[in-house]
């Protein structure tokens, strides 16, 4: 094992261990990884830095320009009001249109922006029908995370995984490929929380007071960022542009128009997100670099190849299932993905399937207030103990996770 392989896997745990532990913040940890590999000679230092500026960090980064205009020009309040009056009438029927709404949206706008914009309508929606904000919360938060698995574009892992695998040479997803994994976790969800999930709940006396104001709605500005949207979701669908140009585009056009303003759209930028996702695609190129790729291949073929595909999927999902209910689906994402791929070849699996595994189990953290941003958001509003998210979610995690992973057995192993 050369020097260079021992800083390779050195910076692998350095990630982990930071991130996991919080001992340096997810700006560090990303500028750390080209800035060391280019220091080293593993990178050229011209071209160590590169990926700031790659196609994904760029659609993901405007698509958070789009989803800020959208919440604030109060689009997202309009569609989640309506829907929720025309359906949550009653105390089951609100949990049912809570559901529906927040894994719509969530499947084309961030998780925890979603869950943020959907909290004073779900308040005053809960308050009008006499409800508590514990029997109703939850269930925003828990279907914001499922509703991110839909497609593409729902949940930056996801946009994480089609750019590694496009690096890798392997074929990226398609908009709606990760649908026929995400639409049956959701509704399976759906029918738990409605019939069993909803009775686990506990009823806990919060005040109403603590629901957040509605956003101002801008009628001029909600049309265009309608009309933006829409586009930008057929493009994405058709491919009739490159995806980062269409979101690219699609960003100018709501700045322009003055949807939102300039600084709007800076502040909706997660800094944190862009530099961690452009720290590790160099990583992973490093990682293959330095044989550090094919010595992690030829060890786990040496004591792994009796082990069925299906079991594979079910250990490397299972695995990133436990972990996500500690660790922010971004972050933990960001350390499995690259190793994903890896894990794939050294078990002859199709990269595709395995990385879709690990995508979709990050955004499935149901047990703790910890590993999601709706958790979090919901956890003092609703006046939830971390047991009543062990109570209410391991049973929805159990079967999320064996229905995520036998569909993907099946499309990416069995029926390919």
């Amino acid at each position: 094992m050369t020097w260079q392989m021992i800083l390779v896997i050195a910076l692998f745990f350095w990630i982990f261990i930071a991130l996991n532990w919080k001992i340096a913040d997810p700006v560090i940890v990303g500028i750390s990884i080209p800035t060391i590999l280019a220091l080293a000679g593993i990178l050229k230092p011209a071209t160590a830095f590169s990926d700031f500026s790659n196609s994904t960090c760029m659609f993901f980064m405007s698509m958070f320009v789009i989803g800020r205009a959208i919440m604030k020009t109060g689009l997202a309040d309009t569609i989640g009001s309506t829907i929720i009056n025309l359906i949550g009438k009653t105390e089951k029927r609100l949990t049912l249109s809570v559901a529906v709404v927040a894994a719509g949206m969530s499947a084309f706008l961030n998780d925890t922006g979603t869950t943020g914009c959907l909290m004073p309508i779900v308040g005053a929606m809960a308050q009008k029908a006499q409800v508590k904000l514990s029997k109703i919360y939850m269930t925003l938060a828990f279907f914001a995370s499922m509703g991110g698995t839909i497609t593409l574009i729902g949940t930056t892992p996801h946009i994480i995984a089609g750019g590694l695998l496009e690096k890798a040479g392997y074929q990226g997803y398609g908009f709606f490929e990760f649908s026929k994994v995400g639409l049956p976790i959701t509704l399976i969800g759906l029918i738990y929380m409605y019939f069993i999930g909803y009775h686990t709940l506990p009823e806990v006396e919060t005040s109403y007071d603590q629901v957040p104001p509605v956003a101002h709605k801008d009628k001029r500005g909600m049309i265009i960022t309608s009309i933006v949207f829409v586009i930008l979701v057929i493009a994405l669908a058709t491919k009739i542009m490159p995806f980062h140009l269409a979101a690219v585009l699609g960003a100018m056009i709501v700045v322009v128009t003055r949807c939102i303003t300039v600084n709007d759209a800076l502040d909706s930028f997660s800094m944190p997100t862009l530099f961690l996702v452009a720290g590790v695609f160099p990583l992973s190129g490093a990682m293959a670099k330095t044989g550090v790729t094919k010595m992690i291949i030829d060890f786990t073929s040496q004591y792994a190849t009796s082990v069925s595909p299906y079991a594979a999927i079910l250990m490397i999902s299972g695995l990133t299932a436990f972990l996500t209910q500690f660790m922010m689906g971004t972050s933990l994402s960001a350390i499995m993905l690259p190793m994903g791929i890896v894990y794939a070849q050294s078990l002859h699996l199709d990269p595709r399937g395995v990385v879709m595994a690990i995508a979709v189990a990050s955004s499935l953290a149901f047990c703790t207030p910890f590993g999601t941003g709706p958790n979090l958001l919901v956890w003092k509003p609703g006046g939830y103990e971390i047991k009543d998210y062990f109570k209410t979610g391991l049973p929805l995690l159990v079967m999320a996770w064996l229905v995520s992973s036998t569909i993907i057995w099946y499309f990416y192993e069995f029926a390919k």
